[in-house]
This record gives structure tokens, sequence and C-alpha cells, in this order.
């Protein structure tokens, strides 16, 4: 039975809900899992860089997996392994055997991350218009249920052990039944309207003066491909501040009890809200107007809320800049999708390879920065980022290249 377009977007809402949970569930519990293996925080630290380290070693195998079994698929089994992957997690009593099953699980979820946003390119394709940003939305709306489903077992004394590995049961049933009502068949190799815009490298070395072609070619795929780094970088450096630094900012700024994680709160709320809401200002107005004035506002904001100071501009900042950041990621993946030349699951496994390099560097970036200048300094690179977004919007035009033929 071939799924629906309704399906289809149920289905993969499903699996970006289940990739958002499932991280949550065992970080919300992360305390535990220290005491279990029995490791002291500067351990820890160095067994967390291991999941980076699994991420970018393996997340460019999604491209080519995607290609030869299609993105739907490819998506459905990453994650029917990394469910039990994450059940271990609760049985590892060394440090080596913690580090390398959290290698494994964050390489996992990086081939799933970007086979599930290849397949949802297409849904939305299907849909024809823009549903990308809801399904990122769904994403969100995991991680919260994540932690609260960790906060809640935790209360209630459940076994660490027992917890995961039911709870990866569960997902694993899930998972089976969106398989169900993805999309069949192989992942075309363009997104792109027009048929003639389906350039292949090696159309073009085999049409006449195929040399400058080739040349030609596979400069312009470099040139986008690194501005569609660049971007996704400064935006990493956006998204992050508010969600990693904000309770470090508050606490100086004078902030006492709960307030001093209320940033953190109205940006997560914010972005949130952003992704449901983000596809209906993106059919409106485009992606490029879109970031262009959130990282605008988002700027002005957080530049406006460090230079009076105060808790209550810099919550306001978070709102603001919560809501800018929502649809910047989506907008890179759909972007990355409608490169000519270029096919989607790469371009998507590229950019999302690229976005956790970011998270990776982005805050020893911003640490060295706030340790030698003070705080405010460290977010203030989240102001520029966000200046520079503006212009380099433009990179996230949709590109439509005709196939010449001299005689």
């Amino acid at each position: 039975m071939t799924a629906t377009p309704t399906q289809a977007r149920v289905a993969v809402s499903l699996l970006f809900a289940l990739n958002g949970v499932l991280p949550a569930a065992w970080i919300g519990r992360l305390v535990d899992i220290q005491r279990d293996a029995g490791i002291d925080d500067a351990v820890l630290g160095v067994v967390m860089s291991m999941g980076a380290v699994g991420g970018l070693a393996l997340g460019l195998l999604a491209g080519p997996f995607a290609a030869r079994w299609g993105s739907g698929r490819v998506a459905v089994i990453s994650f029917l392994l990394l469910a039990p992957v994450t059940a271990l997690i609760a049985f590892e009593s060394t440090a080596f055997a913690l580090g390398f099953t959290l290698f494994w699980l964050f390489g996992l979820d990086a081939v799933m991350d970007a086979a599930m946003n290849a397949h949802s390119i297409r849904v939305q394709k299907a849909y024809g218009r823009s549903i990308l940003n809801s399904f990122h939305g769904w994403w969100s709306l995991g991680t919260v249920a994540g932690s609260s489903i960790a906060a809640l077992s935790a209360a209630l004394g459940l076994a660490l052990g027992s917890y995961l590995v039911v709870l990866a049961g569960v997902a694993m049933v899930l998972a089976l039944f969106a398989w169900r009502w993805l999309l069949p068949g192989a992942d075309p190799d363009s997104h792109l309207e027009d048929s003639a815009a389906d350039i292949s490298l090696d159309a073009a070395a085999s049409a006449p003066s195929s040399s400058s072609r080739f040349g030609a070619s596979r400069g312009a795929i470099g040139r986008r491909a690194a501005l569609l780094g660049l971007f996704i970088f400064l935006a990493v450096i956006v998204e992050d501040v508010p969600a990693r630094w904000s309770s470090i900012y508050l606490t100086d700024a004078g902030a006492v009890g709960g307030w001093v994680s209320m940033g953190l709160v109205a940006f997560t709320v914010a972005m949130t809200v952003g992704r449901f809401v983000g596809d209906r200002l993106v059919d409106g107005f485009g992606n490029v107007l879109v970031i262009s004035v959130g990282m605008a506002a988002s700027a002005v904001a957080l530049g406006a809320a460090l230079v009076l100071g105060g808790v209550a501009g810099y919550l306001l900042a978070c709102l603001v800049v919560g809501f800018g950041v929502a649809p910047l990621f989506p907008a890179a993946i759909h972007a990355a999708a409608h490169v000519p030349g270029l096919r989607p699951a790469t371009g998507i496994a590229v950019v999302s390879w690229l976005s956790r390099a970011g998270f990776l560097f982005a805050p020893i970036i911003v640490g060295l920065v706030s340790t030698s200048a003070g705080i405010g300094w460290g977010i203030s690179l989240a102001v520029v980022s966000a200046a520079l977004l503006v212009p380099l919007a433009l990179v996230l035009r949709e590109q439509r290249v005709k196939r010449r033929v001299n005689s």
C-alpha cells in the first residue's frame, strides 16, 4: 500500500519526535549514569566528547546510504540500531565502555538525522508547500517530552536500566509503525523543479568543452557548499549561546533562584513556537526574508540587552532570538537539498555534519572569549553572527540551472 502525503507527514513527524525523546530521556538521568560508571566530572567531559567524535566520524555516511537504500529506510534502520544502544548506556560500568557506546550512539544519531531530514524534503515536495519547520517543531517537543519522562522516572525511583530498556522498546515499536507510512522508492537525484536543472557532474563532463564545464560545475557546487557551511556555523553560534550560556550571564546579572534557568526556558519555548508557525511565514514571505528579518531582530534585541544590562531585558532577548533561530536549520536543510549537481541526501548530510562540528567548536570559542573578556563579550559573538546571517541569507535562494548544448 502506497502511503499518502498525510500519512508520510505523520510518520516523519513521529521519527523527529522519537529522535528528540531518546537523547533527552537519558541525558536527564546523566547524574545516575555518571555515578554508575564511577567517573568524575573531568572524565565525564572527555567521555561525552566521544559522542561528538562519533557524529563527525559517521555522519557523512548518510548520503551514500540514502542513495543506495533510500532515506526513509536508512532513517528507520538507524533508529532501530540507536534505540538498543541507548539502553546499553545504563549498563556501562567503565569510562571506556561508556565512551565507546556514546561514539556509536551519536554516530547512528547523525546518520538518522540526515536521513530523516532528506525524507522530510521528499514529503514536503509531495505536499506542495512548506512543512519542514513543523518537523523540527516535533523534534523540539520530543526533547521536552524526553526531559519530562526522565524527571518523572527519577522522581519515582525507577531503576535506570529498566527505565531505558522499556523506553527503547516502545520507541522501536513506534519507529516500525512509522516505517509503514514512509514514501516508497528511491530518493530523487534532484529536487529542483526545472528538470533541466538536474545536472550531474558526469553529464557535464561528457558535454562539449567538458573540462571547462566540469571545473565550473565543481566550482559552483563548492562555493555554494562553502557558503552554506558558513551559514550553518554562524547559525549554531546564535542557537548555542542562549541555550548554553544564559544561566551564567543571568547569574552575573543578579538573577536568583529559578530565574537563573529562565533564559533557556524562554529560548526553548520561543523556538518551539517559531518552528510550528514558521512554515506559514516561509510560504508567505520566503526563507530569505524570514531569516533576514529574524536575524536582524535577534541581533538588535540581544545587543540591546547586553548594552542595557538587567535580567528582564535579557529574557526578552531570549524570546526574540528563540523565535528568530527557529527556521535557521530547516532553511539550511532545504537549501542543501536544492544544490544543482548534488544529490539531496548528500547535501543534507554535509550540512548536518557541519552543524555537529559547529556545536563542538562554538562552545570552545565562546568559552575562550568569555574567560578572557567576560561572559557579556562571549555572548556578543551571537550578536555578530546574527548580523552576518542577514546578508548571508541570500545563499538560501533556490537556483535554477539550465543545461546548455553547444553545437
